[in-house]
C-alpha cells in the first residue's frame, strides 16, 4: 500500500510504502513533553518514506542515552516522524498522520507506569511493558516485517 499525506499546512508532503509494522503507544515523559500526551504511532522503515519539502530536526538525548530526531513540517512544526539512533533503520509515524488509512489497533503499551492516570487503560493486542520494552519490540518488529 502507497500513502501520501501533508503536513497541516500542506507544505511538506509525504509518501510511505509498505504497511506499518506496528502499532504502538508510547508514555514516556519525553513524548509527553513532546506531544502534549502519550504517544500513538506507526513503526516503518526508513525506506518507506520519502518526504518532500522544508523540514527542521530536532534532536536530544532519549532515556536510552541515545539521540532521537524529531523531523518535522519547518512551517507549521507538524511532526512528521521521530527516529531514534538506538533503532537506527526505524522511524515512528504518529497515527493522527494517517488517521484516514487505518484504524489504530495498538499492538505495543511501552512506559505503562509512566502512564497519564486520566487515560483509559490501553488495549494492547501483544504487550504492555513498564519500561520501553526496546529489546522485545525489536523482536516484534522483526516477526512483523513478512506481514506487511
Amino acid at each position: 500500500m502507497t500513502i501520501k499525506e501533508t503536513c497541516q499546512c500542506g507544505s511538506v508532503e509525504f509518501t510511505l510504502e509498505n504497511d506499518p509494522m506496528m502499532h504502538f503507544v508510547c508514555h514516556c515523559s519525553d513524548c509527553q513533553k513532546l506531544h502534549g500526551n502519550s504517544f500513538f504511532g506507526y513503526a516503518y522503515s526508513t525506506e518507506d518514506i520519502s518526504v518532500t519539502g522544508e523540514v527542521r530536526k530536532y534532536s536530544y538525548e532519549g532515556g536510552s542515552g541515545n539521540l532521537l530526531h524529531i523531523v518535522s513540517c519547518s512551517n507549521c512544526g507538524s511532526t512528521l516522524y521521530t527516529q531514534p539512533d538506538l533503532i537506527e533503520p526505524m522511524i515512528y509515524v504518529p497515527a493522527g498522520m494517517l488517521k484516514e488509512h487505518y484504524e489504530f489497533s495498538p499492538r505495543v503499551e511501552l512506559w505503562a507506569s509512566n502512564k497519564a492516570s486520566c487515560l483509559a487503560p490501553v488495549v494492547a493486542s501483544g504487550e504492555s511493558y513498564e519500561h520501553n520494552g526496546t529489546l522485545e519490540r525489536i523482536g516484534e518488529l522483526l516477526e512483523h516485517l513478512d506481514q506487511r
